[in-house]
C-alpha cells in the first residue's frame, strides 16, 4: 500500500537512532542516500535526500573524527 511507503521501518530520522550506528553504517547510509538522490524522479524527493545527506554529514562531522 502506497501510504506506508513514506514511513518505512528502519529509516532513522532522529539523532538517537544515528547514535546506534557505527561509522561504517553511517557512511553506508550516506552512500545509499547519494545513490537514491541520483535516481530520484522528482525535485521534491531530491531535496529530501539532499537535506538528509546534509544532516547525516553534519552528525558525522560532530561525532566521528577520522
Amino acid at each position: 500500500s502506497s501510504e506506508r511507503m513514506g514511513k518505512r521501518s528502519g529509516v532513522i530520522d532522529h539523532e538517537e537512532g544515528l547514535a546506534k550506528l557505527s561509522l561504517v553504517e553511517l557512511d553506508a547510509e550516506i552512500d545509499r542516500c547519494r545513490t537514491r538522490l541520483k535516481i530520484a524522479p522528482t525535485s521534491q524527493l531530491r531535496k529530501s535526500f539532499e537535506s538528509r545527506i546534509h544532516w547525516l554529514e553534519r552528525y558525522r562531522a560532530k561525532h566521528h573524527f577520522d
